[in-house]
């Protein structure tokens, strides 16, 4: 992954790399709302992934998810989190997880 990363990173410019964390930071300062539906969908959400397996999800992880969604709606030019932008932010979670299991799995490394 360190070599894989380290590629990736050598075929970017630094300066495309300097507008991304431009971008990313400006992004955290816009206005951003969650709407009470919204927050009930998460919340039940969240209540429900407990459910499933209390120790797959913690409230960090929910924190995270809540920020990846917040990233995802502004950065598609939207100031309030929609249930399309939720989802979306549950399924790329999903995926991360998913490599990351993966990733443990080829090098048997404990994460």
């Amino acid at each position: 992954v360190e070599e894989h990363m380290n590629s990736l990173l050598s075929a970017v410019l630094p300066s495309v790399l300097n507008k991304f964390r431009i971008y990313l930071t400006l992004l955290r300062f816009l206005d951003y709302s969650i709407s009470d539906e919204i927050t009930k969908a998460v919340e039940d959400d969240f209540v429900e992934m407990r459910k499933n397996d209390p120790q797959s999800i913690t409230a960090d992880d929910l924190h995270q998810l809540l920020v990846v969604a917040r990233f995802l709606s502004l950065s598609a030019g939207q100031t309030t989190l929609s249930r399309e932008r939720w989802l979306r932010a549950k399924q790329l979670e999903a995926l991360r997880r998913t490599r990351l299991q993966q990733q443990k799995c080829v090098n048997g490394n404990e994460l």
